[in-house]
């Protein structure tokens, strides 16, 4: 039976309850029991820096089980944007260890009277001094924890000092480079005085078939590595994306001024990080792809400086969204963002904006305390990167006031900040030509999430007949049509929040584009071998259905905020000023009907609220239930 620990910081107490199979079956674990948990323990309208306000962990239902199947979620009501729906998943070996230490999840409720990390090990939960490391970035607080504990094999979950200043966008980090990222996560942990929890467990898991569930192992780890997208992201991870995004024009250039990058073409690219940089590749708990890498700089005046990653999202946030065509900028910001515990996409974005106020002098130096915000200014950018996490100066207004900060400006730089449900606009992203992945990823509920709706195979041409065996229904194979897309959308939005319940990487499953990784068929057979239940893949849609609505129950009333911010951002109505896609746009009209044709799918109100029967079909009319 999975457990879940009741943390009471303020307290020193803990409860632990075990988590009833028929919620199980309801929600899985990871972000799914998350949901459940945040939705019945939260009281509506809590601040979300308060006391009061709960910080959730989960592992996945059968994280540790499977072939890349170690993720982790946290969520808890958001720290940036709107104060609506937080959660971010993060990979690693943190979610394993915690399933072998005896817990699934942890609903953490409360303040510490003094900084305080939780040290969790074979069932047991102690709380523990963290003043000693208080003020110091994730790597000094990694090796301080190992050291306290004399354990090295302890997995840790952290925060560094944008956390502790509650900078509204501060990560909760894990390892060196794993974060969970957006919605401003850590800035809850800072808020309640969390410094980490480290987790080391030996009980070992038991599954119901141990013989299926080894036969269910090796055939997936013969599909996973058997797929073409194997060989590249094993070698190059998620940085392979860029070449492919930029050239295909749906790269954000300058704050979305533009589509594509000359200058990234041989300078900014994965060969020459491979070359040039790369020193080591790693992998989570578990998993074949080996996508990580660690780094070194080795010349020039960031000599020395070395990390972990980065992943796509760093290379174009501190590529072309901020007119950067050289590594070393790349490298050294994503140094600093993960001592610090920084979401990339909300720093990128931001410093985008800012450069880009500048640019039309909305923003001088009076502005910046001196600052010069030309495109691409590597001091600058790092000197931002500093005062955002120290609450110093610009970036620590920015820091602290998130979406707000336009009200420093004037409604003439609210133009260019691109926000939706609050939440910024993911800086490399440039998708406004694609139809499934503009309406997917805004109509999600953290807002402007890519993770959720980047409906991968749009991008591939593939033959209408594929794509119907995939999808079930008729969906065009040209990205730029409507034509079955809002379907499209809702099926790519419940299979990544089943990956995320049950704790799969979304790169081994079919999220990426590989139609020849896991999908649902081989969820069922791990979880059936793990439970001895006989899940079907029905079921599962179904579940993620399901807690995508308590999300949304949970948006609606935290925030009341439904189809205004189903909206994607003022830009994505402006057409592409380059070519390959020169022109392409959304058009408001086709995108109203799209979202409507949406809510009819999901059996919603023109307004964007879940309507009774659907709650009661999905059996959620009873919530919130209470029963964990």
């Amino acid at each position: 039976m999975e457990r879940v620990a009741i943390i009471d910081l303020t307290t020193q107490q803990v409860e632990c309850r075990e988590i009833p199979e028929s919620v199980l079956r309801m929600y899985l674990g990871g972000e799914g029991i998350n949901t459940y948990l945040l939705y019945n323990h939260l009281p509506a309208g809590t601040d979300p820096l308060g006391p009061e306000n709960v910080l959730i962990f989960g592992a996945g239902l059968l994280s540790g089980y499977d072939v890349s199947s170690s993720r982790f979620e946290v969520t808890s009501k958001s720290a940036e944007g709107e104060g609506g729906f937080g959660t971010s998943n993060s990979g690693g070996h943190w979610a394993a260890e915690l399933k072998l230490a005896g817990f699934q999840h942890l609903v953490i409720k409360g303040k510490a009277a003094r900084p305080t990390y939780l040290w969790i090990h074979d069932g047991e939960i102690e709380f523990r001094d963290a003043s000693f490391m208080w003020g110091r970035d994730t790597y000094e607080c990694e090796e301080l924890v190992r050291d306290d504990l004399g354990e090295r094999n302890v997995q840790i979950a952290k925060i560094g000092q944008a956390g502790e200043n509650l900078v509204r966008f501060a990560n909760i980090m894990h390892g060196l480079k794993r974060a969970a990222g957006r919605t401003g996560m850590g800035c809850i942990m800072g808020s309640k005085r969390l410094k980490a929890i480290a987790v080391r467990g030996t009980q070992g898991l038991k599954p119901h078939d141990p013989a299926r569930l080894l036969e269910t192992y090796r055939n997936h780890y013969r599909q996973i590595t058997s797929t073409k997208i194997y060989p590249v992201i094993s070698r190059y991870g998620t940085l392979t994306i860029f070449s492919v995004q930029n050239q295909s024009g749906m790269i954000s250039v300058k704050n979305n001024q533009y589509n594509y990058f000359e200058e990234a073409e041989g300078r900014l690219d994965d060969e020459i990080f491979e070359e040039q940089y790369k020193t080591k590749t790693l992998a989570c708990y578990g998993c074949p792809l080996r996508c990580s890498h660690r780094y070194r700089i080795n010349a020039g005046p960031y000599a020395g400086t070395w990390g972990e990653g980065p992943e796509f999202y760093m290379m174009a946030g501190f590529g072309p969204a901020i007119g950067n065509a050289d590594w070393d900028l790349v490298l050294a910001a994503n140094t600093l963002i993960n001592r610090y515990g920084l979401d990339v996409g909300s720093v990128s974005s931001y410093t985008a904006w800012l450069m880009e106020l500048w640019q039309r002098g909305i923003v001088t130096e009076k502005d910046t305390g001196g600052l010069k915000l030309d495109w691409g200014n590597k001091e600058s950018v790092l000197a931002l990167i500093h005062q955002m996490a120290n609450n110093e100066g610009l970036g620590g207004m920015i820091g602290q006031r998130a979406s707000r900060a336009v009200e420093e400006f004037g409604e003439e730089a609210g133009r260019y900040l691109y926000t939706q449900r609050g939440m910024i606009h993911e800086s490399p992203e440039n998708t406004r030509a694609s139809r499934a992945t503009s309406l997917a990823a805004a109509t999600t509920n953290r807002g402007s999430d890519h993770l959720k709706g980047r409906c991968a195979l749009e991008f591939f041409a593939m033959p209408e007949e594929v794509l119907k065996k995939i999808y079930g229904r008729p969906i065009a194979s040209d990205f730029r049509s409507w034509q079955g897309k809002p379907w499209m959308a809702v099926w790519t939005q419940h299979f990544t929040t089943v990956a995320d319940s049950l704790g799969y990487c979304k790169f081994a499953t079919i999220y990426p584009g590989s139609t020849h990784n896991l999908g649902y068929q081989q969820f069922c057979e791990t979880i059936n071998a793990v439970t001895g239940w006989d899940t079907t893949p029905e079921e599962l849609m179904e579940t993620g259905e399901r807690i995508w609505n308590l999300e949304r129950l949970f948006v609606q009333r935290e925030t009341g905020l439904l189809r205004k911010g189903d909206i994607p951002p003022s830009i994505y109505f402006q057409p592409q000023p380059l070519e390959p896609l020169k022109g392409e746009k959304l058009d408001r009209a086709e995108y109203e009907k799209a979202l409507d044709e949406y809510y009819e799918i999901r059996g919603w109100t023109k307004e964007g609220a879940p309507k009774p029967e659907t709650l009661a079909r999905l059996k959620l009319d009873g919530e919130p239930s209470h029963l964990i």
